[in-house]
């Protein structure tokens, strides 16, 4: 009965914790959109799963006094919080004119599409595709195709860039949607 009442506590502490930092953190209008490329739920949800985990852990050390518990218990906290973290920070929000990329660690920074000035594509393994945005201020921003609503994105900043720029998609050889190329390719 103790575990049941355990996870309840636990799975109301994560949703209300995600509420605060909600309005707390993401108080700019591209977080406001809707419209985002997130890391897959399956981080979020393994955040949560290794957190209950650990309090259960807790709960077992109290009761039994096993250090083992205690130490096990300790880990998953670090890694279920890590997680959480990563999963809360990392993202690229986006509306019609600009986009805002957030990170783990760093400030979000706020970019217009008409600051993009080229993209180089990474093959990963599994068969996904790391895409790498050029600033005009010397920055990259990195987006992985593997991630929720990455394509959308792409092709939303391609569009966008395309009229912030005044240019004809036509006019331009190296765009090709189809093949991984929204934006004009970087030299090394």
């Amino acid at each position: 009965m103790i575990y049941i009442l355990v996870i309840a506590l636990s799975f109301c502490g994560m949703y209300l914790l995600d509420k605060g930092i909600t309005k707390i953190f993401r108080s700019q209008a591209q977080h406001h959109s809707g419209t985002a490329v997130r890391l897959k739920k399956a981080y979020g949800v393994a955040a949560v799963a290794l957190t209950v985990l650990a309090v259960l852990s807790f709960v077992q050390y109290i009761t039994a006094g096993e250090v083992v518990m205690l130490l096990a218990g300790i880990m998953l906290v670090a890694m279920g919080g890590g997680l959480g973290v990563y999963y809360l920070t990392h993202g690229i929000f986006y509306d019609d004119e600009s986009f805002l990329y957030t990170t783990m660690g760093s400030k979000g920074r706020t970019y217009r599409y008409g600051q993009i000035r080229g993209q180089k594509l990474y093959v990963l393994q599994g068969g996904s595709y790391l895409v790498e945005l050029y600033m005009d201020d010397n920055t990259t921003v990195s987006v992985q195709t593997s991630m929720e609503g990455a394509y959308a994105f792409l092709d939303k900043a391609c569009h966008a860039r395309f009229r912030q720029l005044g240019i004809n998609s036509f006019e331009c050889d190296w765009f090709d949607s189809d093949n991984s190329c929204w934006f004009p390719p970087v030299e090394d």
